[in-house]
This record gives C-alpha cells, sequence and structure tokens, in this order.
C-alpha cells in the first residue's frame, strides 16, 4: 500500500531533502564567492607587481618633464634679461665714448696731463709741475669708482685764475677727487707769486 504524502515520516523526509538543498546551495555560493575574491585579490597582487614598474617610469618621466619645464622657464628668463641689456646698451652706445673718457680702462697718464694743461691755459694760469705717485701708476689703489691714480699739481697765477682753476676740475670729463689744497706765495725778482698746490685721484676702471 502507497505511503501517504500528508504522513508526518514523508513531511520530515521532505523537510531534510530541502534543508540540504539549502545548506549545499549556500556551501556552494559561498564557494563561488570565496573563489571571486581569491581571484580578485590574485589578479589584483600580481598586476601591481607587473604595473609598478611602468608607475615607477611613469613618476620618473614626470619628474623628468618637470625639471626640463623649469630649466626652460630659467632660460626663457635668461634670454629676456639678455634682450634688455642689448635693449639698454644700444640705448647708450652713443654714449660709451663720453664714459671712456670719464673712467678710461687704464690710468692714461698722458692725456690727463694734456688734459690739465689745457684746462690751466683756459684758466690763465702756468702749471709749474705735476707729479704722479709710484704705487698708484701699477693700480695698487681702489676706491668705490675702481682704482685711481694719486698725482699733485702746482699751479701759479693770480688769486681769481687760480680759484678759476680750482672750480673747473670739476668740469673735466675725466673723474677726478681732489684731496686737498693749499695756497703758498713766494717773491721772485722782486714778484711776488701766488702758489696753488692741489692733491688728487683721477679714477679709471679695473681692467
Amino acid at each position: 500500500m502507497p505511503a501517504d504524502p500528508s504522513s508526518p515520516d514523508r513531511y520530515h523526509r521532505y523537510r531534510r531533502y530541502v534543508t540540504g538543498i539549502g545548506v549545499l546551495y549556500k556551501k556552494k555560493k559561498a564557494r563561488v564567492y570565496t573563489g571571486i575574491i581569491l581571484s580578485i585579490f590574485t589578479i589584483a597582487f600580481f598586476g601591481f607587481f607587473a604595473i609598478r614598474p611602468t608607475l615607477v617610469t611613469i613618476g620618473g618621466l614626470l619628474k623628468e618633464i618637470k625639471d626640463k619645464r623649469e630649466v626652460v622657464a630659467q632660460m626663457d628668463q635668461k634670454i629676456n634679461n639678455l634682450n634688455k641689456a642689448q635693449t639698454n646698451y644700444t640705448r647708450i652706445e652713443k654714449d660709451l665714448d663720453l664714459v671712456n673718457e670719464s673712467l678710461p680702462l687704464d690710468p692714461d697718464l698722458p692725456i690727463l696731463i694734456k688734459q690739465l694743461e689745457s684746462l690751466a691755459r683756459l684758466s690763465s694760469v702756468a702749471v709749474e709741475s705735476v707729479r704722479f705717485e709710484k704705487t698708484n701708476l701699477q693700480g695698487e689703489i681702489e676706491t668705490e669708482e675702481g682704482q685711481a691714480s694719486g698725482f699733485s699739481v702746482t699751479l701759479v697765477g693770480d688769486y681769481k685764475n687760480l680759484k678759476d682753476f680750482l672750480s673747473s676740475l670739476d668740469t673735466l670729463r675725466r673723474i677726478i677727487s681732489v684731496k686737498s689744497f693749499g695756497f703758498t706765495s713766494k717773491t721772485e725778482e722782486e714778484i711776488q707769486l701766488l702758489i696753488l698746490s692741489i692733491s688728487a685721484e683721477a679714477h679709471y676702471l679695473l681692467p
């Protein structure tokens, strides 16, 4: 006689069967998830070591690009500065001769003597002597303007003309610094002469 489907024994068998299927399904699902997670982890792990050299290379290239951009920026700045310098040089080029006369590249003492003699004639005084310090001829004295040749000049004339000569030293193109001066007098053949003694420095640029 066939078993009654509604009997308690049959119900328990079906329940165990359904429960077993559920547990099996859960176990299978857990295995699938575990496999997927492990696969992702494995891919990520080996992928990192495979990609890492590329990332390092990219990082190095980015740093190199940054450094080269900085070099280019510095070069552009230098080019701009050179262009400005060229513009300034062009603007003052016509005045360079005056600069060279004011501050020559060497003591240029013969020209200085001629300038002093010319100024003496214009002031109607006579140059009695011009002496240069030997050490300054070697350019051993340094000043804020560069170097200087020390010299002394003695002139004879009347007071007004000697004073004019002293004042006119500032009009020379050559830059001269008067350190000291003094007036004395002497008598020659019953003629009283007034003498002006000047101690000064003539400046020039460092070579």
